[in-house]
């Protein structure tokens, strides 16, 4: 009984919400802690470019003249995904940046689609965006697969984010070298996944998520990473876990494999007041322009950082204004 307590303890503080039958996965090879290295266990998943599924998409509902959700069958499962494009989008125009945000464990593509603001930041950046729905597990939780939950394990995620670029590159007008992944706790995992596997993926930003030590990172290509995460989050926990990535280690991760020759720490200005002061940190000097920044937030938990909630910073606007220049 300790054991399955246990259990459905570390599930619990996976994502957003609460697990009753869902178990941590076993692996064969954890990523050392300390080092990035290590780690062969987690399945792969998903094809890249021309070889990724066709698509039949099927329109749900429109939620206003530049907004509707969408669904499509993939993998023995009916997949649903919002899609935002900016006002001034038009086809025949030069080509815009494809931005994927995921939701938490236990989350929905509409909630974070309110609450990041990303609809807002596309219309002035002339961007689309688009709030994937991760699977319904046999507990009736929300999730991805990132090696962590197995309920989620034999969804091929990868596989479904390979057939959405080929989709979206079919139907829109996108820019090959513009598509971004971000996401918050679980779909910060997830965005991290996609950066490990796929080489159409430029860069990616997480909140609050880190990378799965139960998944082997072999990654295509060079990647720019942006990382927002609360030293009190006990959640996903700044300095990590038995199944999840210390943050600072994350970093360092990628900072080796783009060759980053320098490294900076700047003091968020403190715009809520209360005296607690947040850093950014930054390698930069990387091959190929790539960038590699951490905001660690002093004493914040697990949430989306926004001015309008109290915090010292704009998540969503820092994630677009580092992506645009990618």
């Amino acid at each position: 009984m300790k054991n399955i307590t246990k259990i459905l303890f570390l599930l619990l503080i996976v994502g957003c919400g609460s697990d009753t039958g869902s178990k941590i996965i076993s692996s064969s090879g954890v990523i050392d802690p300390n080092t990035g290295s290590g780690g062969t266990g987690g399945n792969n998943g998903g094809n890249n470019g021309d070889s990724a599924t066709d698509l039949n998409v099927e329109l749900i509902s429109n939620y206003n003249d530049n907004t509707a959700s969408f669904s499509t069958v993939f993998g023995n499962y009916t997949r649903s995904f919002i899609v935002h494009t900016p006002p001034n989008y038009d086809p025949t125009n030069d080509p815009i940046p494809l931005l994927f945000v995921l939701h938490g464990y236990t989350g929905q593509a509409p909630s974070i689609r309110i609450y990041s603001g990303f609809d807002g930041i596309a219309d002035e950046e002339n961007f689309i965006v688009v709030y994937v729905q991760g699977v319904t597990d046999i507990t009736n939780n929300t999730g991805w697969n990132v090696n962590v939950v197995s309920t989620f394990n034999e969804v091929d995620d990868v596989g479904l984010f390979s057939a959405l670029i080929k989709y979206f590159k079919g139907n829109y007008n996108i820019a090959d070298d513009k598509i971004f992944s971000t996401g918050m706790s679980l779909g910060g995992f997830m965005s991290y996944r996609l950066a490990c596997e796929l080489d159409e993926i430029n860069s990616i930003g997480s909140v609050t998520g880190s990378m799965s030590a139960y998944y082997n990172c072999v990654p295509p290509n060079q990647k720019s990473i942006i990382h927002f995460h609360g030293t009190s989050d006990t959640v996903v926990p700044y300095n990590g876990n038995s199944w999840s990535y210390n943050v600072e280690n994350a970093h360092s991760f990628w900072a080796n494999y783009n060759n980053c020759q320098n490294q900076s720490e700047v003091t968020v200005p403190d715009f809520n007041g209360d005296g607690i002061y947040s850093t950014q940190l930054i390698s930069y000097g990387c091959d190929g322009s790539r960038e590699v920044v951490l905001y660690t937030m002093q004493d914040e938990g697990h949430t989306w950082f926004k001015k309008d909630w109290g915090h010292d910073l704009d998540t969503s606007r820092l994630i677009w204004e580092f992506f645009k220049n990618k």
